[in-house]
């Protein structure tokens, strides 16, 4: 019980943390003037987004590595959760280069059938692999963006619109009633386009480096949030679940 408690604990202070950082990240952007701007500036911004976006894409196929890093125990030792991540069979993993790629980490339930699905032989996680989507699509677009002098003030601010609405329901998604495997996958790309939609959009409108750095940051905060929340609903499932794992 006192670790159950101690999780809800962290889990409430993260997405509370959130929600507190999204509603300043959202004045910044409505209040701060434009600064002075910097040949430099959009490279190493670039630079230090796109890092992000390649070690989120890889981090991606080590889901276990990833749960440990927002201060959770593992599915092994959790007390209320009886799945297993030494359960995972061939289906779930991929070895590439002697690295052993996980890319299905569900238990073979009913009650999670609609968050994975089957490509050949190989069985992939719906929200990681909506998380990789969106991680490579924006890894792409923001590279383009801070690499390059293209000006997008027209669309800055329907972009950081779609940013500051995708993020609270991407936040969401793990508890809303959200069934099907593509609307998963969509539903978690769009939360990372989001990230990188407001951004872009501030950037553009600001000029500002502190707030694009303020951005990344809370972009991290986010998706170990996310990361939380589906963990969490996860166990829920399992303690809820009378069948037994296979």
């Amino acid at each position: 019980m006192t670790e159950t408690v101690h999780r809800n604990l962290t889990i409430s202070s993260l997405v509370g943390i959130s929600l507190i950082g999204t509603i300043l990240a959202f004045i910044l952007v409505s209040y701060t003037p434009a600064s002075q701007d910097f040949s430099w500036r959009r490279p190493v911004i670039g630079s230090i987004y796109a890092l992000i976006c390649i070690v989120g894409a890889i981090a991606v196929f080590f889901p276990k590595k990833c749960s440990r890093i927002v201060y959770l125990k593992n599915w092994k030792t959790t007390p209320t959760t009886p799945y297993n991540t030494s359960q995972l069979d061939e289906r779930k993993t991929t070895n590439l280069f002697g690295f052993k790629l996980t890319h299905g980490h569900h238990p073979n339930c009913e009650s999670f059938s609609d968050h994975e699905f089957q490509i050949g032989k190989r069985t992939f996680c719906a929200g990681c692999t909506g998380l990789l989507i969106g991680a490579l699509i924006s890894l792409v677009a923001v590279s383009a963006y801070f690499l390059s002098q293209v000006q997008i003030d027209r669309v800055a601010i329907p972009m950081l619109g779609f940013g500051f609405t995708a993020i609270p329901v991407g936040l969401l998604i793990p508890i809303l009633a959200i069934n099907g495997r593509a609307a998963r996958i969509a539903a978690n790309a769009v939360f990372i386009l989001g990230m990188s939609s407001i951004l872009v959009g501030a950037d553009t409108l600001l000029h500002n480096i502190q707030i694009d750095i303020y951005l990344i940051a809370l972009d991290v905060l986010w998706l170990m949030t996310r990361i939380s929340i589906s963990k969490l609903n996860h166990e829920r499932i399992c303690t809820n679940c009378t069948q037994r794992c296979v």
